[in-house]
């Protein structure tokens, strides 16, 4: 059993260190291009058509698989006060597994959708000729990374709502 859950530590540790990085790299992927765009205006070498499509791709890929790697973690924005008023209570363990469930099934439906326009996308980006497929693959994936943590933080807090009603 320590194995296992040692392994699973390993593969969270490492899963969350490729979000990160995946996100940061998309960033300075950005910050690069947008640098180099405002210099090909003002010194006018070449064309950079194919600016937008990159651009697109690379800024989804950073905003899914940062959200899913906030996911991971738990710092999404959340509004704490009711929450924080009912923490310890069983009330907010019902509190807190409810909004887990509720966000499990928009992230739920989301991967579905998102998997479904993904794998029906068949065209190409005008310039580059790249599947836009590559472009969407970010999201099904991201989902199915968000869908998973969110099955972990349901179980967690179960967890502590038996361990509450044992004490009580």
């Amino acid at each position: 059993m320590q194995n296992s859950t040692e392994c699973t530590n390993k593969l969270d540790a490492w899963l969350g260190s490729f979000l990160r990085r995946i996100s940061m790299t998309c960033l300075v992927i950005i910050s690069i291009l947008m640098v180099f765009n405002v210099f090909t205006r003002f010194f006018p070498f070449f064309s950079m058509s194919w600016f937008d499509e990159i651009l697109e791709g690379v800024f989804a890929w950073m905003v899914f698989f940062g959200a899913a790697a906030l996911w991971r973690e738990n710092e999404h924005f959340t509004v704490t006060f009711l929450p924080d008023w009912l923490r310890g209570s069983k009330k907010g363990f019902v509190l807190e597994i409810s909004i887990h469930l509720i966000s499990l099934l928009f992230l739920l439906i989301f991967t579905y959708y998102s998997l479904n326009l993904t794998m029906r996308a068949g065209d190409t980006t005008p310039i580059l000729m790249m599947p836009k497929r590559l472009l969407y693959v970010c999201m099904p994936l991201s989902g199915a990374i968000m869908v998973g943590y969110s099955l972990r933080n349901i179980c967690a807090s179960i967890g502590c709502l038996c361990k509450s009603c044992r004490q009580a």
